[in-house]
Formats: C-alpha cells, sequence, structure tokens
C-alpha cells in the first residue's frame, strides 16, 4: 500500500490543524504562506502550487515513515483503535510563520471565528492570486503584519490577541525570531525560544513545534485533549483537574504524555483530539 492511499487529505485538511482550506466545485484550495494550493476532491492527490514550490510531499508529510509511527502509537489501545477509526487522517506539515500567527488567533475561540479572522487579515495583508476565475489572499509576512498598526489588525477582529500578534511579527520581522532555525534545535530548546515570545503559551507552542517545525514528539494539550486524558488515562491524569491546566499541571502532563507515547506523540495527539471532537458532535 503507497503513501498516497494512506491518506485522506480532505479528512486531514478538517481535522483542526488547518484553517484555510475551502471547497469551491470539485477543488479544494488551501493558503501556505505566500503560496495558493490546489487539488481536486475524490481523486488520486494531485497538488498544484500558486506560484509553484509547494508540493504534496511537503504539505502532507509523504515522506513520514507512516507504517513505523503507526506501530509505534498502536501499542496504546485507544489509539490503536482510532487508526482505524479515522482511516487517512494524517499530520500536516504547515508554513512556520502562518502556523505561528494561526495558533495566536485560536486562543480562547471556536475554528469558524479562527477562519474569519485569518481569512481577513489576508484579505487586508497578503496579496491576491487568481486561480479559477476565484480571488484568493496569500498569508501576510510578517513584515507586512509588523508594518501594519495596531487598529488596522483589530479590524480583522483579532481583539486582545492584535498585542500578541504585533510582537511575534516584529521578533520575526526583525530578525529575533528564525522560525527556521528553529527545526534544528531540540524539542526543549525550540520550546523555550518560542515561550519568550509574548502572548505564546505552552499549547500554542507545541501547537507550532508540532505543525510546522518538524518536532512529532510535541503534544498539545487544550481542553479537548485534557478530556481526553482525563476520561482515558486516569493513571497518568492524576486526581481531578479542570479543563483549564495550570503552567505546572501541563508541564507535568506533557512530560508523562511525551514520555509515554515516544518520538511522535504528536500522531497520538491528532487522533485523540479529532475523535473527542467528532463525539461531541462539534464542527469542523
Amino acid at each position: 500500500m503507497t503513501l498516497l492511499q494512506h491518506l485522506n487529505a480532505e479528512l486531514s485538511i478538517n481535522s483542526g490543524q488547518e484553517f484555510l482550506w475551502g471547497q469551491i466545485g470539485d477543488a479544494w484550495y488551501g493558503i501556505h504562506g505566500g503560496s495558493i494550493i490546489r487539488f481536486k476532491a475524490g481523486e488520486p492527490l494531485k497538488l498544484e502550487s500558486f506560484p509553484q514550490g509547494v508540493s504534496a510531499q511537503e504539505v502532507f508529510r509523504l515522506g513520514d515513515d507512516i507504517g513505523a509511527i503507526f506501530e509505534e502509537i498502536s501499542r496504546d489501545s485507544l489509539v490503536k483503535g482510532l487508526l482505524g477509526r479515522y482511516p487517512g487522517l494524517r499530520l500536516m506539515r504547515q508554513d512556520p510563520e502562518q502556523c505561528l500567527f494561526s495558533f495566536l488567533c485560536a486562543s480562547n475561540t471556536n475554528i469558524p471565528m479562527i477562519r474569519r479572522m485569518l481569512h481577513s487579515l489576508c484579505k487586508r495583508f497578503g496579496s491576491p492570486v487568481e486561480i479559477d476565475g476565484h480571488r484568493f489572499y496569500t498569508f501576510p509576512s510578517a513584515g507586512a503584519l509588523d508594518r501594519a498598526s495596531e487598529a488596522d489588525l483589530g479590524a480583522s477582529g483579532l481583539g486582545y490577541r492584535v498585542k500578541a500578534m504585533k510582537a511575534a511579527a516584529r521578533e520575526m520581522a526583525r530578525g529575533r525570531l528564525d522560525l527556521e532555525s528553529l527545526k534544528k534545535a531540540s524539542y526543549d530548546e525550540a520550546r523555550a525560544r518560542l515561550l519568550e515570545v509574548y502572548g505564546v503559551g505552552p499549547k500554542i507552542a507545541d501547537c507550532v513545534l508540532l505543525f510546522s517545525l518538524e518536532k512529532l514528539e510535541a503534544f498539545p494539550i487544550d481542553v479537548w485533549i485534557a478530556r481526553a486524558l482525563a476520561g482515558h488515562y486516569e493513571w497518568l491524569y492524576g486526581k481531578k483537574m479542570s479543563d483549564k491546566l495550570t503552567a505546572r499541571q501541563y508541564e507535568d502532563l506533557s512530560n508523562e504524555i511525551r514520555h509515554y507515547f515516544g518520538r511522535h506523540a504528536g500522531y497520538a495527539q491528532q487522533y485523540l483530539y479529532y475523535h473527542m471532537r467528532q463525539a461531541a458532535g462539534k464542527r469542523w
């Protein structure tokens, strides 16, 4: 079985990892940094990029040894069952800047609102690209967001998130935060650097590490994952906790769960996250 046969692209893009995909007719269009990418639904995966340069290999992580990864995480009986229940669900690789800004917008809100904020940012500060008679907008660069005023950013509905967006844009635009270099750093080193950025907490840092910086051991813990741990991993979760973890609780759980699942804990996290939301009847 080939890697493409293992992949369900539509399921993966609608699993809470990505926020800037949409379907028009029989095609899916996504925003990936400075490019718009497209593939046809119901056909063998052929990803097109405008401008060229973004491949299916990059976006859908086709280089991952998915067989070995699944063998490793399926030592856990719950995750083993979820691998069969949601076939084709995979981690995706995001543009690092877009990923950081996306998850800064994702704090304390829902997925439809995140999408509205991000699409507004693209329309206001990105570049237009015409494809198939439709106009799309690329994701704005850190420089463009750094130059924008707080009032301009606020007009995209960011609310209190404006300060964090400006802080991250300033760090990147002025060369103090090099996300590409963090791909080569260890998990702990890269995480520590992200946590120095105003507005970036442990969960946001872990999302960026997992989805864009090649740290597949990262295991973001949000309210859905906290509920999964409380309901299915009582031995790990310990005494009763609320859905909102303290910083110490987050660190303790993160260390334990990464040790439990191993170097590809992030894959297990994605299956648990998707399952918890599906079971609750949440929309994507």
